[in-house]
């Protein structure tokens, strides 16, 4: 609803007639049917718009005709406006900065005074829940799992498990599943969703260990044996592994050893310029499946799946499907 007044507010102080529905149709694509001097625009609402949904919309839009789509938001990220710009997708935030690119009615207004909405305070999606949430997206039937397992897998404190588990409850993503108190895992779709930017904004700047290349020509065939160790490719390397599809230009790579202990098995060196992004590990080794070929590791598909769709890249979110389509929505 808010974001409706958002695009209502909007409209209603331009010198223009205008006339705005909510759709009643159950299987539209869109929320809102705007009418402005006799030109249609279909309209879709969301809280925030980040890198990750542009895909979403520009699904939505090419059901349109060209220019006739709109998506309204409390607030939009820089990168998403040119995003939505570049694939001639109208918008409007609540800061009163807005694209429009219409056939009589052409508006651009950037104050640079947007900034993301923060809710409540929420147990859930935080740093250390997020590290819960990965195992719960990759295992739902882990949401009846002891909190000692799901701590240890995922590297955070009993209190931590505690916490996120009860914010699921509280927030409706946990329901009770039968009369033995167990518990079910639900709209795994929107909580995806929200994990991806959770872990793009929180979880992966928190546990970078810096930037890398290669001292010798690119080593890429890592494989650590030990039970102990692990290291994996993510990002647009990991996809190429998993896909073939890729021809990579970012890296990135997640390890449980130490920053002495890059040099020598794996031959890196820190640069600040490195085109290698290194992460520590959020889990405990062998607790969620890699992706294996020939010798080479590539991280779980979720993760790579998160890294790429958020980038916004259209390369990369091509690929992104091809990885959601065929390693995760299953499980969803």
């Amino acid at each position: 609803m808010v974001e409706f007044l958002t695009i209502k507010d909007f409209f209603d102080n331009l010198d223009f007639p205008v006339k705005i529905e909510q759709s009643h149709d159950q299987h539209a694509e869109s929320d809102i049917v705007i009418t402005i001097n006799g030109e249609k625009v279909y309209a879709n609402t969301r809280t925030e718009i980040r890198p990750n949904h542009i895909a979403i919309f520009k699904g939505i839009g090419q059901h349109h005709q060209p220019n006739a789509f709109l998506v309204g938001a409390n607030y939009i990220t820089p990168k998403s406006k040119e995003a939505l710009k570049t694939n001639g997708i109208n918008y409007i935030d609540s800061y009163g900065n807005a694209f429009l690119d219409l056939k009589n009615l052409k508006i651009f207004i950037e104050k640079g005074n947007a900034k993301p909405v923060y809710n409540v305070y929420s147990e859930v999606f935080t740093r250390a829940g997020g590290q819960v949430l990965l195992h719960l997206l990759l295992k739902p039937d882990l949401i009846n799992a002891n909190y000692e397992h799901l701590a240890e897998v995922s590297c955070v404190s009993l209190g931590t498990v505690s916490k996120t588990v009860n914010g699921l409850i509280n927030e409706g993503f946990v329901v009770k599943w039968d009369t033995e108190k167990k518990y079910q895992l639900i709209r795994r779709e929107e909580l995806l969703d929200k994990w991806v930017t959770l872990l793009n904004e929180k979880i992966l700047p928190t546990h970078k260990i810096g930037n890398y290349r290669f001292s010798t020509p690119e080593h890429f065939k890592i494989k650590d044996s030990s039970s102990t160790l692990e290291s994996c490719w993510g990002n647009e390397y990991g996809a190429k592994i998993i896909t073939n599809y890729l021809n990579p230009e970012k890296y990135s790579f997640f390890t449980n050893r130490g920053k002495a202990d890059l040099i020598g098995p794996f031959k890196m060196i820190p640069d600040v310029n490195g085109d290698i992004c290194v992460y520590k590990s959020f889990w405990k080794p062998r607790s969620i499946e890699l992706f294996h070929h020939y010798s080479e590791t590539a991280a779980n598909p979720l993760l790579i799946y998160a890294e790429l769709i958020y980038t916004g890249n259209d390369r990369n979110i091509e690929t992104a499907k091809i990885i959601f389509d065929e390693y995760i929505k299953p499980n969803l």
